[in-house]
């Protein structure tokens, strides 16, 4: 047993397909077969029953990958915490949702300890909610911030700690709408919602259903959304386009930002998003020994902090 073996199992899971996990791990599919099939037949086990819509675990399996995954997070706790122990090189891997405020605390963590060593590499990487929350889990991630609307949270909090995960709130507020200031909805102080259906409302590429919606924003929401989407990945992108579609809308948290601020982008209140969100830090229980690790996290909290102050209300 190998541990690259383990990384494909979890991998997997959480993929639900070896096509989608070895894209995942940078791998050849046949690779990554073949050593789960040479896995599975060192074990005398199956791990995935294989059916039409993905590998599925099998009840022998479900055990393996909560053993298998404790085993890859310690060897890499092991790894961080010793093999970099007489380095000066600072290296940190950050998995976050994508939101302006939180890579703007990660800018005050590198600031802090840009000067401490010669070498740096910090790795930042915007990606969904389950996925920075699964793969903090499997080591990829030394801290990951979660966006998690309140309905989902008793929920996710008891999925949190089954990953051995330790979770802290960051902060906690209601969506506003971002506009351009010549929006012709630009007067309101309280956006009307029925007057947002008439505009195009620009979404997080395919990450923003409906049925999220209706949890981070308001439980009717699909009754009266609006029926022109504009979908967008990348949140650079999506400024530029609010920028020069004018009459765009885009649902965000609601605190100022100064590179929409540049771009001629204002953040207003609509009263119609009653739902509450809260943004996440989870790290491993085992990063609590790591100095770099708490000062990363004790960073975004002193942050978070800082700027409840600035949400609009």
């Amino acid at each position: 047993m190998k541990i690259q073996q383990l990384e494909y199992v979890i991998a997997i899971a959480q993929e639900g397909s070896i096509t989608r996990a070895a894209k995942q791990l940078f791998q050849a599919q046949p690779n990554i077969s073949i050593a789960l099939k040479e896995l599975e037949t060192e074990l005398g086990i199956q791990i995935f029953n294989r059916t039409p819509n993905g590998m599925v675990l099998t009840p022998e399996g479900e055990e393996f990958l909560g053993r298998a995954t404790s085993i890859v997070n310690d060897i890499h706790s092991l790894e961080r915490d010793y093999l970099n122990r007489n380095s000066s090189e600072i290296s940190m891997n950050i998995g976050i949702s994508r939101s302006s405020f939180i890579t703007a605390a990660i800018g005050e963590f590198i600031s802090k300890h840009e000067g401490e060593s010669e070498k740096m590499e910090i790795n930042l990487t915007e990606s969904d909610t389950n996925r920075v929350m699964n793969e903090t889990c499997i080591g990829k991630y030394d801290v990951g911030v979660l966006r998690i609307p309140e309905n989902y949270y008793e929920m996710t909090e008891k999925l949190i700690d089954s990953k051995n995960l330790i979770s802290k709130v960051l902060l906690e507020y209601r969506f506003a709408v971002a506009i351009h200031r010549l929006h012709p909805l630009a007067r309101f102080d309280d956006i009307p919602f029925e007057e947002l259906k008439r505009y195009p409302e620009i979404y997080n590429g395919i990450n923003e259903p409906d049925m999220l919606r209706r949890a981070s924003v308001n439980a009717n929401y699909e009754d009266i959304s609006s029926n022109k989407r504009i979908n967008v990945l990348d949140r650079g992108s999506q400024v530029s386009i609010m920028a020069t579609v004018r009459d765009a809308f885009m649902w965000v948290p609601p605190i100022k930002n100064p590179i929409m601020e540049t771009a001629g982008i204002v953040i207003k209140k609509c009263s119609y998003a009653q739902q509450v969100n809260k943004d996440i830090i989870v790290y491993r229980r085992s990063s609590e020994s790591n100095p770099l690790v708490m000062d990363c996290v004790n960073t975004l909290i002193t942050f978070g902090d800082k700027i409840k102050n600035e949400i609009i209300k």
